[in-house]
């Protein structure tokens, strides 16, 4: 299992950047919310997935990431330049938690993620199994880790996933406070 930091001190390909670090406390959302303002990128990073090319990193893109108390999970909302969510990501995780200011999450290997029109595709079930049978992991864990997966696919199949809804309200307001 991995810990991963909201700060991404070493995701190289991003040269110039910004990090804000905000708790929100309100009907619906309790947690930190952090905002990379990606100014400038050494190249952009594409992925194809059915048979469509998404840029999910370049200059003037955003990575807003939620970290709900009390849950196992976090969501990076990817944003581009004219402000428009690319895609849901959502991370589960072990736990999460915060250290010397920036948020953390002990991932679980196992992704949900999420596209605007509310398509949506699990990912790395096989590093979960893997990681099972390696032993990096035990039950308990992969349990909670698919526990988890299958509470965030009813609330996006319902459309009631919170930080799906309202998560851009967050975005705003970061902004708001930067300028």
């Amino acid at each position: 299992m991995k810990r991963k930091k909201a700060d991404r001190q070493d995701w190289h390909r991003v040269q110039k950047r910004e990090f804000i670090c905000r708790f929100f406390d309100e009907v619906g959302f309790r947690g930190h919310v952090t905002l990379i303002s990606i100014h400038q990128v050494k190249e952009p990073l594409k992925r194809i997935l059915n048979n469509q090319e998404f840029c999910l990193v370049d200059d003037g893109y955003y990575w807003m990431q939620h970290f709900p108390l009390e849950s196992n999970y976090c969501v990076t909302t990817m944003i581009n330049n004219k402000k428009e969510v690319i895609q849901w990501y959502f991370d589960i995780a072990k736990s999460t938690g915060i250290n010397d200011g920036i948020p953390y999450w002990d991932d679980l290997f196992l992704d949900v993620v999420v596209f605007p029109n509310g398509e949506f595709y699990i990912k790395d079930e096989d590093e979960l199994e893997e990681a099972l049978k390696d032993k990096c992991i035990n039950e308990n864990d992969y349990n909670l880790a698919k526990d988890t997966m299958n509470e965030l696919i009813k609330e996006i199949e319902n459309k009631e996933n919170t930080i799906i809804k309202n998560g851009m309200n967050h975005f705003k307001h970061i902004l708001i406070d930067t300028h």
